[in-house]
């Protein structure tokens, strides 16, 4: 139920205590109904300062109206009119709150080696009845030495009826679940154009994934997949490269480029621990590659 409904049936709740107070009126008086009206629309009426609302009908109540006749009856619609002002407050903040709280969704498969990714991004796309054009806007993998996914968050950008919904996914191996957050994020997503397909992007993140597993260079290292999702004109030389086309992955040699596609990056860190100190510190990825999909 929209915000619009609920306080649409707030007023028409209020109808009936309106008419109830004008039966309890205290003596008979000109125009009462129409009075209550007023008193009810005063105490509604909300001025607007940018994202700040005052209840300026019912301040303008407490300070100018001394009712003489059927005070308390006046009174009461003008705070009903108050509650009007409150619920015009409160409910869209309930209704965000429950829009944006985190919810959990167990992930399809039941152990941490086995993360399909467009699998899961199927099954929360459809709990979450995500727009199909949504798109990546970023993404972070890592693996532990012996391949077993440690950390993992993307974010999803998808289009709705009230503008753009961030998605924020988060991954647990302790749990096998993920967390899910949205939130509206208005009306523009400047790069919402530049960005790959969700769906395109986890059928190729899959084999990623399994290619840097299987030709992992150090025991000792853990992996890194990342994206920003953005379509790049590529030009890195000197570095190992590859094409995604369909499933045939080929290199990129130096003289071909640039390149414009999507871009993922995969690399191997190793902690190091300073012998003086004691610290551990990173030594940052070596053995970077980077791939190139749906390359123009």
């Amino acid at each position: 139920m929209s915000t619009t409904t609920i306080l649409y049936v707030i007023t028409l709740l209020s109808i009936p205590l309106l008419v109830l107070a004008y039966k309890k009126r205290e003596e008979d008086e000109s125009r009462l109904g129409w009075k209550i009206a007023g008193y009810y629309l005063l105490g509604s009426f909300t001025l607007n300062l940018n994202d700040l609302a005052l209840p300026l009908g019912f301040l303008l109540f407490l300070l100018f109206f001394r009712p003489v006749k059927n005070r308390a009856t006046k009174q009461n619609a003008a705070y009903l009119g108050l509650v009007l002002f409150l619920s015009q407050l409160i409910v869209p903040a309930i209704e965000e709150y429950i829009y944006e709280r985190p919810r959990e969704i167990a992930a399809s498969s039941s152990h941490p080696f086995q993360v399909d990714f467009n699998e899961d991004w199927a099954m929360i796309q459809k709990k979450f009845e995500v727009n199909p054009d949504a798109r990546l806007d970023d993404f972070r993998a890592e693996y532990q030495k012996n391949g077993q996914l440690e950390e993992l968050s993307y974010d999803i950008v998808a289009r709705s009826e009230n503008g753009f919904v961030l998605y924020d996914v988060v991954y647990s191996p302790e749990k096998n679940r993920y967390t899910v957050r949205r939130r509206n994020v208005g009306d523009q997503w400047l790069q919402y154009e530049r960005s790959v397909l969700a769906s395109r992007f986890f059928e190729v993140v899959d084999d990623v994934q399994n290619r840097a597993l299987s030709q992992q260079q150090s025991s000792q290292a853990t992996i890194l997949i990342d994206s920003d999702g953005q379509l790049v004109s590529y030009g890195i030389r000197h570095r190992d490269k590859y094409r995604i086309d369909d499933d045939d992955i080929q290199p990129i040699a130096d003289d071909s480029l640039p390149v414009t596609g999507y871009t993922i990056s995969t690399c191997e860190r190793i902690d190091m621990s300073d012998s003086t100190t004691g610290v551990t510190r990173s030594r940052g990825c070596i053995h970077p590659v980077d791939y190139v999909f749906d390359a123009m």
